[in-house]
Protein backbone atom coordinates (compact mmCIF):
# COMPACT_ATOMS: atom_id res chain seq x y z
CA UNK A 1 0.00 0.00 0.00
CA UNK A 2 1.33 3.42 -0.96
CA UNK A 3 -0.51 6.55 0.15
CA UNK A 4 0.05 10.26 0.26
CA UNK A 5 2.82 11.06 2.73
CA UNK A 6 1.94 12.64 6.04
CA UNK A 7 4.16 12.43 9.11
CA UNK A 8 1.43 13.22 11.65
CA UNK A 9 0.96 10.43 14.16
CA UNK A 10 -2.28 8.83 15.31
CA UNK A 11 -3.06 6.35 18.07
CA UNK A 12 -5.41 3.41 17.93
CA UNK A 13 -7.57 2.13 20.78
CA UNK A 14 -4.65 0.19 22.23
CA UNK A 15 -2.65 3.39 22.52
CA UNK A 16 -0.21 2.09 19.90
CA UNK A 17 1.25 4.77 17.66
CA UNK A 18 0.78 4.43 13.96
CA UNK A 19 0.90 6.90 11.05
CA UNK A 20 -2.31 7.97 9.41
CA UNK A 21 -0.78 6.95 6.08
CA UNK A 22 1.89 4.41 5.19
CA UNK A 23 4.41 5.12 2.45
CA UNK A 24 6.85 2.46 1.29
CA UNK A 25 9.77 3.92 -0.66
CA UNK A 26 10.52 0.50 -2.14
CA UNK A 27 7.23 0.71 -4.04
CA UNK A 28 8.10 4.12 -5.53
CA UNK A 29 10.40 3.78 -8.52
CA UNK A 30 11.64 7.38 -8.38
CA UNK A 31 12.90 6.93 -4.81
CA UNK A 32 15.75 4.76 -6.07
CA UNK A 33 17.68 7.85 -7.20
CA UNK A 34 19.03 10.54 -4.89
CA UNK A 35 16.96 13.24 -6.62
CA UNK A 36 13.83 11.10 -6.48
CA UNK A 37 14.41 10.33 -2.81
CA UNK A 38 14.87 14.05 -2.11
CA UNK A 39 11.61 14.92 -3.87
CA UNK A 40 9.76 12.32 -1.83
CA UNK A 41 11.49 13.52 1.37
CA UNK A 42 10.14 17.04 0.88
CA UNK A 43 6.57 15.75 0.56
CA UNK A 44 6.55 14.91 4.26
CA UNK A 45 5.46 17.59 6.69
CA UNK A 46 8.40 17.40 9.13
CA UNK A 47 11.14 17.98 6.51
CA UNK A 48 9.07 20.81 5.01
CA UNK A 49 8.65 22.43 8.41
CA UNK A 50 12.36 22.13 9.21
CA UNK A 51 13.25 23.61 5.82
CA UNK A 52 10.87 26.53 6.40
CA UNK A 53 12.36 27.03 9.87
CA UNK A 54 15.87 27.17 8.38
CA UNK A 55 14.83 29.74 5.79
CA UNK A 56 13.07 31.84 8.45
CA UNK A 57 15.98 31.88 10.89
CA UNK A 58 18.51 32.44 8.10
CA UNK A 59 16.53 35.56 7.16
CA UNK A 60 16.40 36.68 10.82
CA UNK A 61 20.11 35.97 11.19
CA UNK A 62 21.00 38.03 8.11
CA UNK A 63 18.60 40.81 9.13
CA UNK A 64 20.05 41.16 12.62
CA UNK A 65 23.69 40.76 11.61
CA UNK A 66 25.86 41.50 14.67
CA UNK A 67 28.20 38.60 13.95
CA UNK A 68 30.73 37.77 16.66
CA UNK A 69 33.22 35.07 17.52
CA UNK A 70 30.42 33.60 19.61
CA UNK A 71 28.59 32.68 16.39
CA UNK A 72 31.58 30.60 15.30
CA UNK A 73 31.66 28.97 18.74
CA UNK A 74 27.94 28.13 18.45
CA UNK A 75 28.46 26.47 15.07
CA UNK A 76 31.40 24.39 16.35
CA UNK A 77 29.50 23.56 19.53
CA UNK A 78 26.45 22.30 17.62
CA UNK A 79 28.66 20.24 15.30
CA UNK A 80 30.35 18.56 18.28
CA UNK A 81 27.25 18.22 20.44
CA UNK A 82 24.80 16.85 17.88
CA UNK A 83 26.45 13.42 17.23
CA UNK A 84 26.79 12.84 20.98
CA UNK A 85 23.16 13.82 21.59
CA UNK A 86 22.12 11.56 18.73
CA UNK A 87 23.88 8.53 20.27
CA UNK A 88 22.73 9.10 23.86
CA UNK A 89 19.09 9.81 22.99
CA UNK A 90 18.91 6.82 20.68
CA UNK A 91 20.57 4.49 23.18
CA UNK A 92 18.88 5.57 26.42
CA UNK A 93 15.64 7.37 25.53
CA UNK A 94 14.41 5.82 22.30
CA UNK A 95 15.28 2.32 23.57
CA UNK A 96 13.85 2.96 27.03
CA UNK A 97 11.74 0.03 28.24
CA UNK A 98 8.50 0.68 30.16
CA UNK A 99 8.76 0.43 33.92
CA UNK A 100 6.56 0.85 36.96
CA UNK A 101 7.20 4.00 38.98
CA UNK A 102 5.10 4.59 42.12
CA UNK A 103 2.52 2.15 40.85
CA UNK A 104 2.19 3.83 37.43
CA UNK A 105 3.52 2.65 34.09
CA UNK A 106 6.16 5.02 32.72
CA UNK A 107 6.54 4.64 28.96
CA UNK A 108 7.63 7.82 27.13
CA UNK A 109 5.86 8.73 23.91
CA UNK A 110 9.11 8.88 21.93
CA UNK A 111 10.09 5.38 23.10
CA UNK A 112 6.70 3.98 22.05
CA UNK A 113 7.01 5.75 18.72
CA UNK A 114 10.50 4.30 18.19
CA UNK A 115 9.32 0.78 18.98
CA UNK A 116 6.67 1.16 16.30
CA UNK A 117 9.43 2.23 13.90
CA UNK A 118 11.41 -0.94 14.69
CA UNK A 119 8.35 -3.10 14.03
CA UNK A 120 7.65 -1.30 10.74
CA UNK A 121 11.08 -0.17 9.50
CA UNK A 122 10.06 0.35 5.87
CA UNK A 123 7.17 2.71 6.62
CA UNK A 124 8.72 6.10 5.88
CA UNK A 125 6.38 8.03 8.17
CA UNK A 126 7.99 6.30 11.15
CA UNK A 127 11.45 7.69 10.33
CA UNK A 128 10.57 11.32 11.14
CA UNK A 129 10.15 13.35 14.29
CA UNK A 130 6.46 14.18 14.79
CA UNK A 131 5.65 17.54 13.19
CA UNK A 132 3.87 18.80 16.29
CA UNK A 133 6.96 17.98 18.36
CA UNK A 134 9.11 20.14 16.06
CA UNK A 135 6.58 22.99 16.30
CA UNK A 136 6.61 22.78 20.10
CA UNK A 137 10.40 22.98 20.19
CA UNK A 138 10.69 26.19 18.13
CA UNK A 139 9.91 28.66 20.98
CA UNK A 140 11.73 26.44 23.49
CA UNK A 141 14.90 26.41 21.38
CA UNK A 142 14.75 30.15 20.85
CA UNK A 143 14.33 30.75 24.60
CA UNK A 144 17.17 28.38 25.53
CA UNK A 145 19.56 29.95 23.03
CA UNK A 146 18.62 33.46 24.17
CA UNK A 147 19.23 32.51 27.81
CA UNK A 148 22.62 31.08 26.83
CA UNK A 149 23.74 34.02 24.67
CA UNK A 150 21.65 37.01 25.92
CA UNK A 151 21.48 38.10 22.29
CA UNK A 152 18.67 37.63 19.78
CA UNK A 153 21.19 37.60 16.93
CA UNK A 154 23.27 34.80 18.45
CA UNK A 155 20.10 32.96 19.52
CA UNK A 156 19.02 33.00 15.86
CA UNK A 157 22.41 31.53 14.92
CA UNK A 158 21.92 28.75 17.46
CA UNK A 159 18.42 27.90 16.26
CA UNK A 160 19.52 28.03 12.61
CA UNK A 161 22.43 25.63 12.94
CA UNK A 162 20.68 23.30 15.37
CA UNK A 163 17.82 23.05 12.87
CA UNK A 164 20.31 22.37 10.07
CA UNK A 165 21.68 19.51 12.18
CA UNK A 166 18.15 18.23 12.79
CA UNK A 167 17.30 18.28 9.07
CA UNK A 168 20.58 16.50 8.28
CA UNK A 169 19.70 13.81 10.82
CA UNK A 170 16.20 13.42 9.38
CA UNK A 171 17.58 13.16 5.83
CA UNK A 172 20.23 10.58 6.71
CA UNK A 173 17.80 8.45 8.74
CA UNK A 174 15.15 8.66 6.02
CA UNK A 175 17.62 7.72 3.29
CA UNK A 176 18.71 4.55 5.13
CA UNK A 177 15.08 3.38 4.87
CA UNK A 178 14.80 3.89 1.10
CA UNK A 179 16.08 1.69 -1.75
CA UNK A 180 18.64 4.35 -2.72
CA UNK A 181 22.13 2.84 -3.04
CA UNK A 182 24.74 5.33 -1.83
CA UNK A 183 27.90 5.90 -3.85
CA UNK A 184 30.25 7.07 -1.11
CA UNK A 185 31.99 4.64 1.22
CA UNK A 186 31.01 6.85 4.15
CA UNK A 187 27.28 6.71 3.52
CA UNK A 188 27.38 3.04 2.55
CA UNK A 189 28.82 2.47 6.01
CA UNK A 190 26.02 4.54 7.60
CA UNK A 191 23.36 2.51 5.77
CA UNK A 192 25.02 -0.80 6.61
CA UNK A 193 25.29 0.08 10.31
CA UNK A 194 21.71 1.24 10.59
CA UNK A 195 20.36 -1.86 8.91
CA UNK A 196 22.48 -4.02 11.22
CA UNK A 197 20.87 -2.11 14.11
CA UNK A 198 17.40 -2.92 12.77
CA UNK A 199 17.94 -6.49 11.61
CA UNK A 200 20.99 -7.92 13.45
CA UNK A 201 21.19 -6.50 16.96
CA UNK A 202 19.49 -3.38 18.34
CA UNK A 203 22.08 -2.97 21.11
CA UNK A 204 24.68 -1.65 18.65
CA UNK A 205 25.10 0.94 15.89
CA UNK A 206 23.18 3.86 17.41
CA UNK A 207 24.76 6.68 15.39
CA UNK A 208 23.51 8.11 12.11
CA UNK A 209 25.47 11.14 10.98
CA UNK A 210 28.76 10.29 12.77
CA UNK A 211 29.57 6.55 13.01
CA UNK A 212 32.78 7.53 14.82
CA UNK A 213 30.68 8.02 17.97
CA UNK A 214 29.73 4.34 17.91
CA UNK A 215 33.40 3.45 17.79
CA UNK A 216 34.06 5.86 20.66
CA UNK A 217 31.47 4.14 22.89
CA UNK A 218 32.19 0.59 21.77
CA UNK A 219 28.91 0.07 19.91
CA UNK A 220 30.37 -0.57 16.45
CA UNK A 221 31.78 -4.11 16.56
CA UNK A 222 32.28 -6.27 13.49
CA UNK A 223 28.91 -7.68 12.47
CA UNK A 224 30.33 -11.24 12.58
CA UNK A 225 31.12 -10.91 16.28
CA UNK A 226 27.57 -9.90 17.25
CA UNK A 227 24.84 -12.49 17.83
CA UNK A 228 21.51 -12.23 16.04
CA UNK A 229 19.03 -10.64 18.44
CA UNK A 230 15.50 -11.97 18.72
CA UNK A 231 14.24 -8.55 19.85
CA UNK A 232 15.34 -6.32 16.94
CA UNK A 233 11.74 -5.72 15.93
CA UNK A 234 10.21 -5.43 19.42
CA UNK A 235 13.07 -3.89 21.46
CA UNK A 236 12.11 -6.41 24.11
CA UNK A 237 8.63 -4.99 24.71
CA UNK A 238 5.45 -6.96 23.99
CA UNK A 239 3.46 -4.20 22.28
CA UNK A 240 0.40 -4.81 20.11
CA UNK A 241 1.35 -5.32 16.42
Amino acid sequence: MVSLPNSEEGANRDGQLQPQTKTYARDIEGARTLLGAARLFLKFSTPRLLTLKIVLFLFINLLLGDYRWLDFGIIVGVALYWPLQEWFLHCFLLHFRPREIAGSRFDPYVARMHRYHHRHPWVLETTFLPTRFVLLLIPIHLLVWWLCTHSLAQAATGVLFFTLATLTYEWVHYLTHTPYKPRSDYFRGVCRNHRLHHFKNEAYWHSFTAPLVDRLFGTCPSSESVPLSSTCRTLGVDDPP
